[in-house]
């Protein structure tokens, strides 16, 4: 009855954990490190990590990796099988909502049958060992805070699509694992929050086809005046609304400060990727590779290090270097699997730009060297959680590949099989986004939104006080 969102539901708490914890080796400190909090964004400092992010890269192997750990044909159907039974209990669960308009109590049962199923899902799923990291206590504070935060969100806009609720909520839980990392109370922060949200507002719209240049420029234009503490007038209802996620950042730090000179380079960083795809549509011979890596890992890097800041914890040289390389790192798994989007659509990235399915296979082994480097460098005590950390990482790149279609070649897929802990077929089956494609006839679309009705429904009830 529910087949796209029920498929996904698995993958969907585990994509959210897994973008969240990856990020928890960071918030350890070296000792004996210079405090980097007044560098953390000055733009040559940053531009001097690119560039040697960048060195890091090209001199990466394009090599198949001989350090990854492999996955037995049982391990793999046990962890498949485990899906299979979680996907069938939320068909279950999802299938007995009631629906009567009179069945205030039925619903509250309801409520409390699901959260526990859900926490069952997070303490026993095995593919990412998420229960063997994570404590009781501090998987329930995720459950609270991952309602709480989506409170905020229903109550900002209510038209807000469910797939761009996900995109908020999973970098607002990384701010939410940072808090609790770092011996600070799980919280609401009007920052983190306008932050979070500013994902799905401005990559939408930027990124939107319908919208024309002049109207991209004048958005960018009301965002750098908003930022920069001018008064501002929107256009439009999606204008006003991105006025009021920046006013939630200003509530928090007021003026002056330096969180508005992130959030300026995070404009920035955009506005000189949008100008290198208007040079590759113009001349796909216009962009090289080196200008490329540039602008991704300027993009990633920025973005990290503005989840970090928002804990207020100082940072060392060595977590600004990490934070934004991991940043490139999650840009670069993004491009992986936006291959034929980003062709068709003229985004220039690193794997974009590649002719053949052997060149795209051979930067896919260079991103598991590349991402090999980057954990050498990862300073901490907890050596078993950085090796957890590190493998999920590859499992990552391994996912995005298996998601990039036909620039992968079937025999590169094959042998890294044993790599994955479901089967390749498995993974690509629950693939396809968190409601499925948007393509299809009349009748499928109506029942999509039909569909997507009744889950925000079903959302509001999960996350009433």
């Amino acid at each position: 009855m529910y087949p796209s969102f029920v498929t996904n539901l698995p993958q969907i708490v585990m994509h959210i954990c897994q973008k969240a914890i990856f990020k928890r080796v960071l918030g350890e400190k070296a000792g004996g490190v210079m405090d980097m909090r007044h560098k953390t964004f000055d733009k040559n400092y940053l531009l001097q990590i690119s560039e040697t992010l960048k060195a890091d890269w090209l001199a990466a192997s394009e090599l198949e990796p001989d350090f990854l750990e492999c996955y037995t044909a049982e391990e793999q159907e046990s962890r498949e099988e485990q899906i299979r039974s979680v996907m069938e209990k939320a068909n279950k669960g999802l299938g007995e909502y009631p629906q009567s308009f009179f069945a205030v109590r039925k619903r509250k049962r309801w409520k409390i049958r699901m959260e526990k199923m859900l926490g069952e899902v997070l303490r026993e799923e095995k593919a990412l060992g998420i229960g063997g990291v994570m404590g009781e206590e501090e998987l329930w504070e995720f459950q609270a805070c991952l309602k709480e935060f989506l409170r905020k969100v229903r109550k900002f806009d209510r038209n807000l699509a469910l797939e761009d609720m996900g995109q908020a909520v999973r970098n607002y839980m990384v701010y939410a694992i940072f808090l609790a990392l770092n011996g600070k109370e799980l919280k609401y922060r009007p920052a983190a929050f306008g932050y979070s949200m500013l994902y799905p507002y401005t990559d939408n719209y930027i990124d939107s086809p319908q919208r024309t240049e002049r109207e991209k420029e004048h958005y960018n234009r009301l965002i750098e005046d908003k930022l920069q503490g001018k008064r501002v007038k929107p256009l439009s209802r999606h204008e006003k609304k991105t006025e009021e996620l920046l006013g939630q950042i200003e509530k928090d730090y007021g003026r002056p400060h330096e969180v508005y000179e992130g959030l300026l380079l995070m404009l920035e960083a955009q506005e000189i990727s949008l100008r290198q795809e208007e040079r590759w549509k113009r001349d796909r011979k216009a962009c090289r590779e080196e200008d490329v890596l540039g602008v991704s890992a300027y993009k990633g890097g920025v973005s990290v290090l503005m989840d970090r800041y928002f804990i207020d914890r100082p940072l060392t040289e060595k977590d600004s270097y990490f934070y934004y390389g991991f940043g490139f790192l999650l840009q670069l798994c993004d491009d992986l699997q936006d291959i034929s989007q980003d062709k068709e659509e003229g985004n220039p990235t690193v794997f974009s730009l590649c002719g053949t399915d052997k060149e795209v296979r051979g930067k896919v082994n260079k991103l598991l060297h590349f991402a090999a480097k980057i954990f050498e460098s990862c300073d901490t005590e907890n050596r078993e959680f950085k090796r957890f950390l590190q493998k999920n990482c590859y499992l990552l790149i391994l996912a995005s590949a298996a998601g990039s279609g036909e620039w992968m070649e079937e025999e590169w897929l094959s042998r890294m099989q044993g790599y994955l802990p479901v089967r390749m077929d498995y993974l690509r089956k629950y693939s396809n986004g968190i409601l499925g494609s948007s393509k299809g006839d009349g009748a499928e679309k109506g029942r999509n939104e039909r569909e997507r009705r009744k889950l925000m429904k079903m959302l509001d009830v999960l996350i009433a006080d």
